[in-house]
């Protein structure tokens, strides 16, 4: 198998602005599937970014603070925070554009939220205090570790993601306060946590067109169905290099 280059959307994660940050396990995740990520700042011009995109033969976006309410015509809510409206902008263009050129797109935590925005959809603002549950989606304000499971999802037969880490039950960790809403046409559900959440969603037919409401990356390294998203995913990005 080919090397794929994986774009990774990067912004400024410091109290100063001085400095890029990106967590050290989505690195580790594609590196270990055999691909080679690649950074992409994401206060460059866009010119620039359309530039690393399409060298890239895929597109990750990972976690991070919130999307901008008013991307979905809405007020922030007193919880809303972390929003950044260069990285809404810089991952909402790369979402379209992997759709529109089928490049493999793999959508993680935020980034499931980033996609469903991009494509039309909306967001819960605040899971805690619009929509009440049991199923403690907040792990860190319940206690638990990055790589340990929160909750159980159930992940629909029939759909891709099935087919990569089996239907079912299955156990995910589990750190956010904001979920999907309204699902942006196309989307497809499939997965739901015990309250109804929306876990992932997929656009069928496309070679990897994936978004997930947990952190994989947190848990790929002891979990060979968290892993083979990662692989599946570097496989598709292969095919397309």
């Amino acid at each position: 198998m080919n090397s794929p280059r994986i774009l990774i959307p990067t912004p400024i994660q410091d109290s100063e602005k001085r400095r890029f940050a990106m967590g050290k396990n989505y690195v580790k995740s594609l590196v270990a599937c055999g691909a080679i990520p690649v950074l992409l700042p994401t206060v460059v011009s866009r010119e620039s970014w359309r530039a690393m995109y399409e060298s890239a033969d895929g597109v990750l976006l990972s976690g991070g603070g919130d999307v901008d309410p008013a991307r979905f015509g809405e007020l922030p809510h007193e919880k809303t925070y972390g929003v950044d409206p260069e990285r809404d902008e810089v991952e909402m263009a790369l979402a379209r554009w992997a759709l529109q050129d089928d490049k493999p797109l793999f959508a993680i935590c935020r980034g499931i939220q980033v996609v469903n925005v991009a494509l039309g959809g909306s967001l819960i603002q605040d899971l805690p205090s619009q929509q009440r549950s049991d199923v403690p989606h907040d792990g860190t304000a319940s206690g638990f570790e990055r790589h340990q499971a929160a909750h159980t999802v159930r992940v629909e037969p029939g759909t891709h993601i099935a087919q990569i880490v089996g239907p079912g039950e299955l156990e995910v960790n589990s750190f956010h306060h904001q979920a999907l809403k309204r699902v942006a046409d196309g989307l497809v559900v499939t997965s739901r946590s015990p309250d109804g959440v929306v876990e992932s969603v997929e656009l069928p037919g496309k070679r990897y067109y994936i978004g997930v409401q947990w952190h994989p990356e947190e848990m790929a390294a002891d979990r060979e169905d968290m892993m083979r998203l990662f692989r599946t995913f570097v496989e598709a990005c292969a095919t397309s290099s």
